[in-house]
């Protein structure tokens, strides 16, 4: 078995555009013992156990549903999947006996859900039998996105991903839904999922498309994307690929990769232009263009920049006295 992989590994090194999977018949446990322990595993998990070990330059997937179930084996170096050393589970037992906005907390014996306008009860829900993590949660019949049950989610499978994205073995779940069509064994978030207003938001994607969850709870392909060097920069907002600067969940059309740089605040620039999130500023001049924004500013503030000659509230020119006044006002609020 293992000179019979050795000799289909050499082949696909040689001609690594040709990658034909084969079946092996191998259960996890057997890959484990004649290889040793792998480089990394997958996130991604079936009877807690990876679909996907990592050894240097092959990745081996398992069928879930095949006790002997190592059914596609491929190289490519190009292909960055969802690995990991470690997976952290989020979701966690219950404790929590205090009211939280968008969080679970115990009252009387009973789970509840701290909403917006009330608290709402988990009906037949029992604390004993619950984890949650802020507001995701699950039992051992039912999973829910706040107080709503994610109707034909596995319990058992179920787990969190980050603040937007949770998923199970036959589905991702965002705040607004399903995402149709996901490949599951490849799917992977890129950041923590939460902006810094608070809602949840980020870059996701799988072996073949990328994905953009917004602050308003919709989830969308981003289109021309190299899905392979695709990449979020980290706060929900920002990515990029070998190719392109994609600002939420938008190609940045006219920036100049190497030169971009990100100013903070949605501001950035690149040798010619600035910009404010996936908008051009027309007219800014970018060697003195500077944020103006203080640090600690509240998250749904207005953000202030200037350059030489104009002053700017977000993406818009505005005069200045208007501008200072707007700027004693933010730095009043720290």
């Amino acid at each position: 078995m293992k000179q019979d992989f050795t000799i289909w590994r050499n082949q696909i090194l040689q001609n690594p555009r040709d990658i034909s999977p084969l079946k092996f018949g191998m259960s996890q446990d057997e890959v484990i013992e004649i290889f040793g322990k792998p480089d990394a595993v997958s996130t991604m998990r079936s009877d807690g156990k990876p679909l996907i070990l990592k050894y240097h330059d092959i990745e081996l997937h398992f069928d879930r549903k095949a006790p002997h179930g190592l059914y596609l084996v491929y190289s490519d170096d190009e292909i960055e999947l969802s690995i990991t050393d470690h997976h952290e589970e989020l979701l966690q037992p219950i404790t929590s006996t205090e009211p939280v906005d968008n969080e679970f907390f115990l009252r009387d014996g009973a789970v509840y859900f701290s909403g917006l306008y009330e608290n709402g009860l988990l009906k037949g829900v029992s604390p004993k039998d619950f984890c949650c993590w802020h507001y995701w949660g699950k039992s051992s019949t039912a999973c829910f996105l706040g107080g709503i049950r994610l109707r034909g989610a596995d319990p058992a499978s179920f787990r969190v991903l980050n603040y937007a994205y949770a998923m199970d073995k036959t589905a991702v779940y965002t705040t607004s839904g399903r995402i149709p069509d996901v490949e599951l064994t490849t799917f992977q978030v890129l950041d923590n999922g939460q902006n810094d207003s608070g809602a949840p938001q980020g870059y996701a994607k799988d072996s073949r498309q990328v994905y953009f969850h917004n602050g308003d709870g919709k989830v969308k392909i981003i289109k021309g994307t190299e899905v392979s060097s695709f990449r979020s920069l980290g706060d929900t907002y920002f990515a990029r690929d070998e190719k392109r600067i994609y600002a939420y969940g938008k190609q940045l059309p006219k920036a100049d990769l190497p030169s971009w740089e990100l100013l903070g605040h949605w501001y950035s620039r690149d040798a010619k232009r600035v910009y404010y999130l996936n908008r051009e500023i027309k007219g800014a001049d970018r060697d003195s263009f500077m944020v103006c924004t203080p640090p600690d500013a509240p998250p749904l503030a207005d953000h202030l920049a200037r350059d030489k000659e104009h002053f700017y509230q977000n993406d818009e020119m505005i005069e200045e006295p208007l501008w200072l006044e707007r700027l004693h006002e933010l730095e009043a609020e720290q």
